[in-house]
């Protein structure tokens, strides 16, 4: 009997440390890089991959997201701070707030006019296993929206 009940404390314990807590949770992959604007680093754009052949919302909890720091390099996050995203394919949205120092009639809403949004991003980026550290997405200085005929094929 003591070893019956030896031999099910240790089943029990063994369930217990390897149970997954949500086994039906999507696997994520470390996502990294940076945003060069006019070839300097540019801190606080906040980074989106909107999923184009990925898992969505429900099946995880927010699309993937970060923020880039001062150096413009970022990590992404989809179930908690920098865990990455799921394998896949993504469309990439950048969104750059205004600096509150400056006063940018037209950048008001997005230092980069939208020229990143999901209408008009044409930055694509593929998930795969592993870490996935992005080339450094190289954005050339703006001065205003992009034209009516701009867009991405098939979306607008």
């Amino acid at each position: 009997m003591r070893a019956v009940c030896r031999a099910l404390v240790l089943f029990a314990f063994g369930v217990a440390a390897g149970c997954d807590p949500a086994p039906d949770k999507v696997r994520t992959y470390p996502v990294s890089g940076q945003v060069v604007y006019d070839g300097k680093p540019a801190a606080g754009v906040r980074v989106f991959l909107y999923p184009t052949a990925a898992p969505t919302v429900p099946t995880v909890p927010a699309n993937p997201h970060g923020m880039t720091a001062a150096d413009g390099r970022f990590t992404l996050s989809t179930y908690g701070d920098g865990d990455g995203a799921a394998e896949g394919s993504y469309q990439v949205i950048l969104l750059w707030p205004p600096d509150p120092t400056e006063e940018d009639e037209e950048a008001r809403g997005d230092r980069l006019f939208g020229w990143y949004s999901a209408v008009n991003s044409k930055l694509a980026v593929e998930v795969h296993p592993g870490d996935n550290p992005f080339p450094p997405f190289q954005l050339p200085a703006r001065k205003g929206p992009p034209p009516k005929s701009e867009g991405v094929p098939g979306r607008n």
